[in-house]
């Protein structure tokens, strides 16, 4: 199973700025990133995003189904995404603690904790070129390379705690391009899991991808296409919390 968000990569994609294509170090790039997205600053004071689109999710048997959803995050590592796919409403969060899903009108279930831990990671609300060295990364120049016919620079995110991730990062906008990580699906097996982000456009300043696409083994499982994003909403906390089961 597909852990249910990579939000983190969305409210990362902040503020075009020129000025990566002559970056030669890992400081260079990371401070260009923050750049690009507006400064520290902008970034930490921005708090919640909301995104509200469509999505075409393949099935098992490769079919298509299509459906609404919005997706919600929160400082410091809150999410929620509900979506309605072939009319069942199917919701997944996590409160800074718990990971749950709950689908149509089953109730609410806590999954297992090797998925919660890789959610812990998804939700954070920052980038993690932001503080990254205060919070414990490395961060590796693999090299300078080619993705789609544009130059893009590699960089690998080792954490404490997580497998590391894979950053493409493009050579002239400094925006993120594709998310690569390998972890362990629920059943033991290997699987690598791929985002990719396009169609940036300007929201309040600051450009950001209104279509993700999200790959497993090399195999397209979904298409997320944005229609509306908003930053700063006014949510509580309580709307990522699990509901409580009915007695």
């Amino acid at each position: 199973m597909r852990r249910p968000f990579q939000l983190a990569g969305i409210a990362a994609a902040l503020l075009w700025c020129s000025g990566l294509a002559q970056a030669q170090t890992v400081d260079d790039i990371v401070a260009a990133n923050i750049k690009s997205k507006g400064g520290v600053d902008k970034i930490k004071t921005t708090n919640t995003v909301r995104m509200t689109g469509s999505v075409v999710a393949r099935d098992m048997n490769g079919r298509d189904l299509t459906g609404s959803l919005t997706m919600v995050a929160k400082r410091p590592n809150l999410m929620r995404r509900d979506a309605t796919v072939n009319g069942q409403q199917i919701t997944s969060a996590f409160d800074g603690t718990s990971l749950w899903m709950a689908m149509g009108t089953m109730p609410a279930q806590e999954l297992p904790g090797t998925q919660g831990a890789y959610a812990r990671q998804d939700a954070e609300f920052d980038s993690v070129f932001v503080d990254y060295k205060e919070k414990g990364f490395t961060i590796e120049l693999v090299g300078k390379e080619k993705l789609d016919g544009s130059d893009v620079y590699h960089l690998k995110v080792a954490r404490k705690g997580g497998p590391p991730r894979e950053f493409f990062l493009d050579a002239v906008t400094g925006l993120e391009k594709k998310i690569v990580v390998s972890v362990q699906s629920p059943d033991g097996s290997p699987m690598t899991s791929v985002t990719e982000f396009s169609d940036y456009r300007t929201v309040d300043g600051c450009l950001v991808p209104f279509v993700l696409k999200q790959r497993q083994n090399g195999t397209l499982i979904s298409t997320t296409t944005l229609d509306k994003i908003e930053f700063n909403v006014a949510v509580e906390d309580s709307y990522f919390k699990m509901p409580a089961k009915q007695q």
